[in-house]
């Protein structure tokens, strides 16, 4: 099924939720509590955060003492939580992406003891980054001299497909602008650390502002997403594989967003 048809699905079941109007306190508080734990656990241990599942639950109560792990990996769950705790309780409204604001939520979630690195923190890269792809082969994100002009112009770009979305004139639909700025937020990689935690941040800014959950990224679909990001970084490939990727995600959050209010046993 193309992923168009899987947003069509997507806002179907939207409508329904919608249709329920004023969900029950209690049903809310799972549902934000649900996505929180899946999105602090998941997007961290993607990049290497030793935490399990129960001690980011630990941490999201207040119990930031998790024997034997590093302070950097507890302070950074920590830090992260509270970020998106802020996004969810904004819930849908105002877009408000800005170089700013991103540049705040990284001040928000990284933590580094290293003086050197800690100055780095909230301030685009200085230094060239790159990674490896799954076949091994080397991806280098936008020169340092470069980052300012296109987090810029990425910027302009979100707030521009937020006016067409406004006028109803030929606009993307929000699904599409998330997951587009996903891809180039990423391969851009303004930051010298925390880029797919903040690219996932972003992304799900803007889904929730439209008023979708948001999507998280479970550990036996990480190299699906590892792959179709590099497939579009280093061999050009197209975006559709990876928007597809990405859909799927946001109709399991929103089928699941839509079991949960109506009492159907979910995880």
């Amino acid at each position: 099924m193309p992923y168009q048809e899987k947003l069509i699905q997507v806002d179907e079941l939207m409508k329904k939720i919608e249709n329920y109007g004023k969900i029950p306190d209690d049903v809310l508080k799972k549902i934000s509590y649900k996505f929180r734990l899946e999105w602090n656990y998941t997007s961290n241990s993607m990049e290497g955060n030793s935490l399990t599942r129960s001690e980011t639950r630990s941490v999201m109560i207040g119990n930031i003492t998790v024997d034997g792990k590093p302070i950097k990996d507890i302070l950074e769950i920590k830090g992260h939580d509270e970020v998106i705790l802020n996004i969810m309780q904004a819930g849908r409204g105002e877009l408000n992406i800005s170089e700013k604001r991103i540049k705040d939520i990284h001040s928000g979630i990284m933590s580094e003891e290293d003086p050197a690195k800690k100055d780095m923190i909230g301030k685009w890269k200085v230094n060239n980054n790159y990674l490896y792809s799954y076949k091994n082969e080397r991806i280098d994100f936008v020169p340092p001299a470069e980052v300012p002009e296109r987090m810029h112009n990425l910027v302009n770009w979100v707030n521009a497909e937020k006016e067409k979305i406004d006028s109803d004139r030929g606009a993307l639909h929000p699904a599409i602008i998330a997951f587009k700025f996903h891809t180039e937020f990423v391969s851009i990689h303004p930051f010298y650390d925390g880029n797919g935690r903040i690219g996932r941040i972003l992304t799900n800014i803007i889904l929730i502002s439209y008023g979708y959950p948001p999507v998280y990224i479970k550990e036996n679909e990480r190299m699906a997403y590892y792959q179709y990001l590099a497939d579009m970084q280093v061999y050009g490939g197209d975006a559709e594989p990876f928007y597809d990727f990405m859909t799927r995600l946001l109709l399991r959050s929103v089928q699941w967003q839509l079991d949960a209010i109506e009492g159907n046993e979910v995880e």
